[in-house]
């Protein structure tokens, strides 16, 4: 109890985090017997609990979802345009070669898959080694002590447990195909529209 003269502070706590709502009604209703006002009377006593706290908690998880995933799209951002420079300075190393193709009887649409296709296996390659690494990282750190020594939970509710849905690989790789096609259009375009004579002569 802290100012024990007034006894504005009273700290408790249930023998166990499930049994918590029901120590709060059996403080309350010994509280209120003592000092003769209605048990039932929640405004009469202010407790702040895990339910009240959890608010703040959610806020606080919401404001680093949001950080997680503007960072993620920044991530990708930069990633996608290190792809498509990737791209342009391949196109330039191999318009003989694309020259070469057309003169042989490609269409411009052979060429702008052909280049489509290797920005996406860029891509994809970049995203399996991301993912291979984020298993191996959940796998090695586990759980990571949260609410749990606050507390004194023991239980591991409070923790955070590192894992990765099958629904998280599947939209990454949604967004890694996204990503590859925008990155690799702009020179696709470019390398199915150079002119076949022109390209063949470039040196």
């Amino acid at each position: 109890m802290w100012d024990t003269r007034y006894a504005n502070v009273l700290v408790f706590s249930s023998i166990a985090p499930q049994f918590e709502p029901k120590a709060q009604n059996q403080v309350r209703a010994a509280i209120a017997k003592r000092q003769r006002f209605s048990a039932t009377d929640k405004r009469a006593i202010q407790m702040f609990g895990r339910e009240e706290f959890r608010p703040i908690i959610d806020g606080i998880t919401i404001g680093l979802q949001v950080l997680l995933v503007f960072i993620g799209a920044l991530t990708l951002g930069i990633g996608g345009v290190g792809v498509m420079n990737i791209m342009l300075v391949s196109v330039d190393e191999r318009v003989r070669e694309i020259g070469l193709r057309r003169a042989l009887g490609a269409k411009r649409l052979h060429i702008r898959a052909q280049f489509l296709a290797e920005a996406l296996v860029l891509t994809l390659a970049g995203g399996l080694a991301g993912i291979g690494v984020a298993y191996l990282l959940a796998a090695a750190v586990g759980s990571l002590p949260l609410l749990g020594p606050a507390f004194k939970d023991t239980s591991g509710k409070g923790d955070i447990h590192l894992s990765i849905s099958l629904a998280t690989v599947a939209v990454s790789t949604g967004i890694l195909v996204l990503v590859g096609v925008m990155s690799g259009l702009a020179p696709a375009v470019r390398a199915s529209r150079l002119d076949p004579a022109a390209a063949l002569r470039y040196e």
